[in-house]
């Protein structure tokens, strides 16, 4: 009975007009005197048509809302699922049902890929901090270590703890922006005073001046790219110099460390991607260079790297601001 209600409820304008057109088409016959037998049988005949019609198209909607209530049931439902239909409007939605569906195929496949490449992340992570506080342990159990080793450990788990914490942010990025003109000089400083502890240890040196320029960026995010590239440069520098100058508006950052294989270079800012460096150094999470890219594109800034083996590795980063591109 519900149903039938429906049916009236969609197709009501059809039938209103339908009864219009037999009134008016009685009423002209009557007008021009035409016989009663022969109105009343056009009548009758219009009648049966309208009712032969409403016949067999509430048997088709009838069928085809019996079908979309068994498929509303279904937990997985496709556009092949659906009943077929002749007309254009049904064919429309039909179609722009079947492009919603694969949006949100779409979209489940790029949160169970970010769900699992986070999970890869953490994984790593843990093995990754596991290694300094197991040092930490074993340096504060032993009696002659130094305080300086000491710092190095705290200096490595704080820069783990950092990354993970611009890695869970990089994708909303843009709430957490505060776009400010700086002077250079002021961050780099920072940074280097941070990594000292790690020259005096490996007993690099530093080849730095005073840096005259004015940036727009943001403070925080822009540290955390320049560290990342200088942590690079410690990490892969067994001997000699590090240097870090500007040149028109571009920092430069130059080491003397083991340099990066040449098939290596175009991929360096792919995602989890090592390298042969990063085979050798199985802590290496592949994100560190990935972050730098993401996080200076959303800045308008833009990141090089150029490199030989063995001789060492320059990453130049351009702070002209093109468009921002954060969302």
């Amino acid at each position: 009975m519900m149903r039938l209600l429906h049916y009236f409820k969609d197709r009501y304008f059809f039938y209103l007009f339908a009864l219009l057109i037999m009134g008016v088409f009685y009423f002209i016959l009557y007008l021009y005197n035409a016989l009663i037998d022969a109105i009343d049988y056009a009548l009758i005949l219009s009648s049966a048509i309208l009712v032969f019609y409403f016949l067999v198209d509430f048997y088709k909607y009838n069928k085809k809302t019996k079908q979309i209530d068994y498929l509303l049931r279904l937990n997985d439902v496709s556009v092949v699922d659906l009943p077929k239909t002749s007309l254009l409007i049904e064919q429309q939605y039909q179609q722009l049902f079947l492009k919603v569906n694969q949006l949100h195929i779409a979209l489940e496949n790029q949160n169970d890929q970010d769900y699992h490449d986070m999970l890869d992340y953490f994984t790593l992570w843990v093995h990754q901090i596991k290694t300094p506080i197991s040092a930490l342990r074993l340096l504060i159990q032993s009696q002659e270590c130094s305080q300086n080793e000491l710092l190095m450990q705290v200096l490595r788990i704080e820069q783990y703890v950092d990354m993970v914490l611009h890695y869970i942010k990089i994708d909303h990025m843009a709430s957490d922006l505060r776009l400010r003109r700086y002077q250079l000089n002021d961050i780099v400083n920072d940074v280097v005073k941070k990594q000292a502890t790690f020259f005096i240890q490996k007993k690099l040196k530093l080849q730095y001046e005073p840096i005259d320029l004015m940036i727009l960026s943001d403070e925080k995010w822009i540290s955390f790219v320049i560290e990342q590239v200088l942590s690079n440069a410690l990490k892969y520098t067994k001997e000699g110099t590090i240097s870090i100058y500007v040149k028109d508006e571009t920092l430069y950052i130059e080491d003397s460390g083991i340099g990066i294989k040449e098939e290596d270079l175009p991929r360096l800012f792919e995602k989890g991607f090592t390298g042969y460096n990063g085979r050798i150094d199985k802590k290496a999470s592949g994100l560190g260079l990935y972050l730098c890219k993401t996080i200076l594109d959303n800045l308008g800034h833009h990141i090089e790297l150029h490199s030989k083996l063995g001789k060492g590795t320059v990453v130049s980063i351009n702070f002209h601001v093109d468009d921002l591109k954060v969302k």
